[in-house]
């Protein structure tokens, strides 16, 4: 409201919006316009912390060519350089440990020199391959700011969403813009500070901003989403927790919403009554919540069967996991000749890092391997298969798909994985290779669509499937949270308050009618269910 009326009230000055998640973003550009009208839609910049500061750093000629990684190519450097180090520390926690060294300001600490070694590693491979990964772009902006070499937005007035998410860098990004003269507005909710284990700082880091921009701060004691019901029910729950900001939110709304609560036998019973809701529901956005990615693949599943159009929002897409990315990565491969698809599908397939990060400045995919194989040990007969088949299959998917045979050749890349994988994910891999393999067109074409289906962005109505930490900053006319089970909701790998207030976040995603389900099989109704008072 505040941003609508600074454009409205305002004839020039540009305002700048951003916030943690595209569907986030999408959906905060249209509330403002709503209230201010589409006529300020140019003078009106929204986007992730992420894409507007890589908006920045592509207006600088040296840095214009940087690639962007995604996150499965991210992870496969990763386990590349993992794997050349022989790390005793388990690849999550040293991924953790990265990650949160980015997530900082101040030079990388770390107390293990082999974790330390895999970080200067990884960055010296995304250097070499001129990559840039999403830590890396607030850092770059926030110290080409602060030397001169970048320059803040060109905006009267920055407003940045569901602040209490933001970590340092982020933190300090907008700083930078508030020194610079740019009038900031933060908005965040101390009981939807859910990424503490993504460094987030929490209600910390919205007192920091305060106090050292001189701000006023303001309490909004309306919520405006919420059937009052659903709002009580949420408040009972998140009462539980101790340290808190003091306000007591009400409910705008007076109609009362619908909830039920649902004890499943399986997982599979759970899915299917999901999906039986939302068959018997017409003209409703809904929403699929889990605390976990892996959950909510047998949803997925069930929404397939059933022919249920769906979007995920919030979580990694199954081509972003370790499967997916190594035949995508593998594809792209033979589309372009770029050494990374192919790397990290090697690496799955047990072929040492050592081997693939052999200096390859300049050189085909082809001679990467020639290579590579004069580099290996005679005795070593697993790898040296894996290599000779790569090349041989190599020059016949090409000839495949030189003949129109596309479809074909990418079964055959996918069995040729699935035959050397160091995993047992083959079926899933072969459901992976029908799906690309019914898309039309040429490869490019082909890897260029399932790329728009995955990252699918402004989609309003359907269905969407979503962990509970990606649905923040979203509602919807119904909400599903599936896995309310005790050792999941609460999770065991985080702290009681902190799994609170994540279920807390998925109740009041919903409008009017909330739906909770655990499984018989999976373990005790979660706590969490009668503490907000619906047992």
């Amino acid at each position: 409201m505040r941003a609508a009326r600074l454009l409205s009230e305002n004839k020039t000055g540009r305002l700048c919006a951003v916030t943690f998640t595209r569907d986030a973003a999408a959906e905060l550009k249209t509330r403002i316009l709503q209230l201010c009208g589409e006529r300020e839609a140019q003078r009106l910049a929204v986007g992730t912390f992420h894409s507007v500061a890589l908006s920045q750093i592509r207006r600088i000629k040296n840095l214009s060519g940087i690639k962007l990684l995604s996150d499965g190519e991210r992870i496969g450097l990763l386990r590349r350089c993992y794997s050349q180090y022989k790390c005793d520390t388990p690849f999550e926690k040293v991924q953790s440990a990265i990650d949160r060294a980015k997530s900082k300001l101040s030079e990388p600490i770390f107390e293990d020199v082999a974790v330390e070694d895999v970080f200067h590693a990884y960055q010296g491979l995304l250097a070499t391959e001129r990559g840039m990964d999403f830590s890396d772009i607030l850092l770059t902006v926030v110290n080409g700011i602060r030397d001169g070499s970048i320059k803040p937005l060109s905006v009267r007035w920055l407003l940045a969403d569901e602040f209490q998410d933001a970590d340092e860098v982020q933190k300090q990004w907008v700083l930078e813009h508030g020194k610079a003269g740019i009038e900031v507005t933060i908005v965040g909710d101390d009981d939807q500070s859910l990424y503490s284990f993504r460094n987030a700082l929490g209600y910390q880091g919205m007192q920091d901003v305060t106090q050292l921009l001189i701000s006023q701060e303001i309490t909004l004691p309306i919520n405006y989403r919420c059937a009052p019901n659903i709002l009580a029910h949420a408040s009972s729950l998140i009462a539980h927790n101790p340290n808190r900001a003091n306000k007591t939110i009400e409910a705008h709304r007076t109609a009362s919403g619908s909830i039920k609560v649902h004890r499943a036998a399986d997982r599979f019973d759970e899915a299917a009554r999901v999906v039986k809701a939302i068959k018997e529901s017409t003209g409703q956005t809904w929403a699929v919540l889990a605390r976990t990615n892996s959950l909510l693949e047998i949803i997925e599943a069930e929404m397939l069967v059933n022919g249920i159009p769906y979007r995920l929002s919030g979580g990694r897409s199954v081509w972003d996991g370790m499967v997916g990315s190594a035949l995508v990565g593998l594809l792209k491969s033979l589309q372009t000749d770029n050494w990374t698809g192919m790397a990290n599908a090697l690496s799955m397939c047990g072929i040492k890092s050592d081997l693939l990060n052999l200096d390859h400045s300049h050189k085909s995919c082809d001679q990467m391997l020639e290579k590579i194989r004069a580099h290996m040990a005679d005795d070593d007969a697993r790898a040296i298969k894996v290599i000779d088949s790569v090349r041989r299959g190599c020059g016949d998917w090409r000839k495949q798909m030189a003949d129109g045979n596309t479809s074909l050749a990418v079964y055959a890349a996918a069995s040729w994985l699935s035959q050397h994988l160091k995993s047992d994910r083959g079926n899933l891999l072969k459901k992976l290779a029908s799906v690309i393999a019914k898309l039309n067109g040429s490869l490019a074409q082909r890897l260029n669509t399932l790329s728009r289906l995955k990252d699918s962005g402004n989609v309003v109505t359907g269905v969407v499937l979503s962990t509970l930490h990606g649905s923040k900053g979203l509602e919807f006319d119904c909400v599903w949270i599936i896995g309310a089970e005790d050792n999941n909701l609460p999770h065991p790998d985080s702290t009681e308050d902190e799994e609170r207030r994540l279920f807390y976040v998925g109740m009041t995603r919903a409008r009017n009618r909330l739906e909770i389900s655990s499984s018989l099989e999976d373990g005790l109704e979660s706590r969490f269910v009668k503490e907000a008072g619906l047992l």
